[in-house]
């Protein structure tokens, strides 16, 4: 069981810490234990239950009412803006608020629910754009701000893995291709969402594609296109190191591979400005790598 301070819910419900207090004491609405002690701290609960709150009181129910409110009233009002939000325009900011609850508190059905919620109303490429991606954002600058613990990230990004392996694994491997991609990350790299993800989109396209995955030495990756001969080289920076690292990377990327098409997402303006220079391709959104999906080509450049 996870505990926390006054202040680690004051910094994941974005309520002051003398606000909840003020709550503690009118309305009961936490009941905050003690350890041997006598520091009081908060369980998984305790903090899903402010969550909750928050959020009914952003769709306008005051507090006072809300700390009438028994445990199973509360959950039923939380159902009913989930369910209203999936028949609304809204439904992105709760679905992501409730998944933030799902992370913080370690709540993998909760999380499940509204995934599998989002995939079947939207599908799978709707959830990630609108749902997914957005969380992958704010959960970063959480963690940045030490507002999220790296083991919820760590439990976040984890979950979204799986649910892109189990994807991916359903689709059907094609027999032949005019596009045959491979999938990597450099060296420092250790975020392969969005790598996966497009892994799963080439797949679903019907192209042949080998990933590779995160932290992959050079020299392995050249034995790879020697042997496997594609059409896209494909990968995403998400780090920014000093000294130009990723610039130079790319010039190798480009003078080594440059029979192929090399495809970049991420990083900064100057590795925009040497990957449009050296011909190498920017993907900047899902709907440019759709549109290179569509591309019928055979050399991977056009």
């Amino acid at each position: 069981m996870a505990q926390y301070s006054i202040k680690d819910l004051e910094r994941i419900s974005s309520q002051k810490a003398h606000t909840i207090r003020i709550w503690e004491q009118r309305y009961r609405l936490l009941e905050p234990e003690r350890t041997d002690t006598n520091i009081r701290f908060y369980d998984d609960q305790q903090l899903k239950k402010l969550l909750n709150v928050c959020m009914l009181m952003t769709h306008g129910m005051k507090i006072s009412h809300i700390s009438k409110l028994s445990k199973s009233e509360l959950a039923q009002e939380i159902d009913k803006i989930i369910v209203q939000s999936f028949q609304s325009d809204q439904h992105v900011e709760v679905i992501i608020n409730q998944a933030l609850i799902a992370v913080a508190t370690y709540d993998q059905v909760l999380f499940d629910q509204l995934f599998s919620n989002s995939v079947k109303r939207f599908g799978l490429v709707k959830t990630y754009v609108n749902i997914v991606y957005p969380l992958l954002v704010r959960t970063g600058l959480m963690w940045i701000k030490d507002d999220m613990l790296p083991a919820q990230e760590h439990f976040f990004s984890n979950l979204i893995k799986q649910k892109l392996y189990a994807a991916i694994d359903a689709l059907p491997l094609p027999e032949s291709s005019d596009q045959s991609w491979i999938l990597f990350l450099n060296e420092k790299e250790d975020h392969e969402i969005g790598l996966l993800f497009s892994y799963y989109l080439i797949r679903q396209y019907g192209k042949k594609a080998v990933y590779l995955g995160q932290r992959v030495p050079y020299a392995d990756l050249s034995d790879v296109v020697l042997q496997c001969k594609p059409t896209h080289i494909y990968t995403f920076f998400t780090v920014n190191p000093n000294g130009g690292e990723l610039i130079d990377l790319v010039d190798k990327l480009t003078e080594d591979f440059g029979s192929c098409g090399v495809y970049i997402s991420g990083g900064d303006l100057k590795v925009a400005e040497i990957t449009q220079k050296k011909g190498a391709r920017m993907i900047y959104t899902i709907e440019n790598l759709i549109q290179i999906l569509s591309e019928h080509n055979e050399s991977g450049k056009k």
